[in-house]
């Protein structure tokens, strides 16, 4: 009601009231009266100067409200308000006094950079106080304007314009630095999963977020959030931060799919295949789009078959806890394979493993399909010369305990051209054997043979020479042992020398982890 009297005087300045008339209206409301701006609205017309008389004329009447308890416009802090670029700002503003409390605010003109109404959608906030908070990006002064409603959705009586100036300045430039790094995440195929890093840094950084080394097209935010994850989601995510003072990159999060089915995405699955040369029996997925996450029966090996950019079939065995995702690059088919005697239709690219929720009850196998290890020897063409390796960009292993079995990838080549190549599981502790042949990165990838722990670690038959000259990031490693290989036609590889700079930390690990083979 408070509220109507002002807006009542406003449409009504061209009259002259007579001072009974206005008595009587002031012995029902209170008087009005706006605070912080140092502007009283009262004489700003020709009715508010005679309001004035009649309050002087009337006052000792008591039928009015004292100034102790009049409508004021407070806010905290007063303008101007001064704030610095990088650092945090927060205005409150609210009316007090009034018999009717005001139910929603518009806030017009130009908020600086950086800052927002605090629960506002188009500049209304329907509350009876406002907060204006955040951190200013842009120096500069800015103008801004705040009319309090009677009604939600600024509707009803207004009052005010509560006028403010907010004056920032620029902050000394600072680098990003990272204070909370982002997570490893696992969740159910359909869910959401949420990315987060926290960073300062004067202006404040931009963030991209990258999925295997490639930047999503998404708008730049501290946080990423995945809606109805799906096995393609799955991979290697991280986020790059930047200013002009520098830039900086978060650690990698793997991000990977929990199931209970055995199969989430396109396949074909052939179960309970006994295989009479290793006495195993073998659920059989044959991939048929570009991503699958696939689960292992309880004492049983699951595995999955595909063609790599080598065009050798490749299969991917694992048993025990967890679940894989296989994501494939560049994917193309199916179709029948090249180089074999076959006619079952493949999909094809360059394969990207991620295996979540392990324990160490887990095993991964990674492979191709050569004379050495086929019990079919019609398969292979007589004129072709086979690489006799599978080639892939990654595997990576989440756990839910920091353990998992073993890891053979001695028949396997990691190459990439961005992102990680290599072997990607910083805080697991191997119980069994890592074993892998080569990792080559090239163009902007950067090679990684990280673990958390393992007793047994190998390069079998490769040297680890990097096309693109970087250092093979390292960790959990107390002796790289340089050994012996082969493919999967049988060629034998001498075991070779290093040929990497190995790195942890940014340390030079090399001469101490390097076990050479004896000349």
């Amino acid at each position: 009601m408070a509220l109507r009297v002002t807006f009542f005087l406003r449409r009504c300045h061209w009259l002259n009231l007579p001072g009974a008339a206005l008595m009587v209206m002031l012995q029902r409301l209170p008087a009005l009266r706006v605070m912080a701006t140092a502007e009283d609205l009262i004489v700003t017309s020709p009715a508010g100067a005679v309001l004035r008389s009649a309050l002087m004329a009337v006052g000792s009447l008591g039928t009015l409200h004292s100034l102790a308890g009049a409508t004021r416009f407070v806010s905290s802090p007063s303008s101007p308000i001064s704030g610095t670029v990088g650092t945090a700002l927060a205005f409150g503003f609210s009316v007090t006094g009034a018999q009717t409390p005001a139910g929603s605010y518009r806030v017009t003109g130009t908020l600086p950079p950086g800052l927002a109404l605090i629960g506002g959608t188009s500049g209304i906030v329907n509350a009876t106080t406002g907060t204006i908070s955040g951190t200013p990006t842009v120096a500069g002064s800015y103008l801004v304007s705040i009319r309090a409603y009677e009604n939600r959705n600024a509707t009803g009586d207004a009052y005010g314009p509560l006028n403010v100036v907010f004056n920032i300045t620029g902050g000394a430039p600072t680098p990003p630095t990272i204070a909370t790094q982002p997570a490893d995440q696992t969740a159910n195929a359909g869910t959401s999963v949420t990315l987060q890093v926290v960073a300062s840094g004067t202006p404040t950084p931009s963030v991209q977020w990258q999925r295997n080394g490639v930047d999503l097209a998404i708008a730049p935010a501290a946080t990423l959030t995945l809606a109805n994850f799906m096995p393609a989601d799955t991979g290697l995510y991280a986020a790059t931060l930047a200013n002009a003072s520098g830039s900086v990159a978060t650690q990698t999060a793997i991000v990977g799919v929990q199931s209970l089915n055995k199969l989430v995405g396109t396949g074909q699955e052939f179960p309970d295949i006994y295989h009479v040369v290793t006495g195993f029996t073998y659920d059989q997925i044959l991939l048929g789009g570009a991503a699958a996450s696939v689960t292992a029966d309880p004492g049983q090996i699951l595995r999955m078959s595909f063609i790599d950019l080598n065009d050798d079939i490749v299969q991917v065995e694992f048993s025990g806890a967890g679940t894989l995702s296989l994501v494939l690059d560049g994917v193309t088919g199916p179709a029948a394979p090249l180089n074999y005697l076959q006619g079952t239709a493949y999909m094809k690219g360059h394969a990207g493993i991620v295996l979540a929720g392990a324990n160490e009850t887990t095993n991964l196998s990674v492979f191709s399909v050569g004379r050495a290890n086929a019990v079919n020897q019609a398969l292979f063409r007589p004129e072709v010369a086979y690489d006799g390796f599978a080639d892939i960009a990654f595997i990576a292993i989440s756990t839910t305990n920091g353990k998992f079995g073993g890891l053979r990838a001695a028949n396997t080549g990691f190459f990439g051209t961005r992102g990680m190549t290599g072997v990607y599981a910083p805080n697991v502790q191997f119980t069994g054997p890592v074993f892998v042949h080569n990792i080559d990165a090239s163009a902007d990838a950067t090679p990684v043979l990280k673990i958390g722990s393992g007793g047994d670690v190998r390069i079998t038959g490769g040297n680890l020479f990097q096309t693109n000259g970087r250092a093979v990031q390292v960790s959990g490693i107390a002796a790289l042992q340089f050994t012996a290989g082969a493919s999967s036609h049988g060629t034998l590889f001498s075991a070779q020398a290093n040929q990497a700079r190995l790195e942890q930390d940014g340390a030079n690990v090399t001469a101490r982890i390097v076990v050479n083979p004896a000349p």
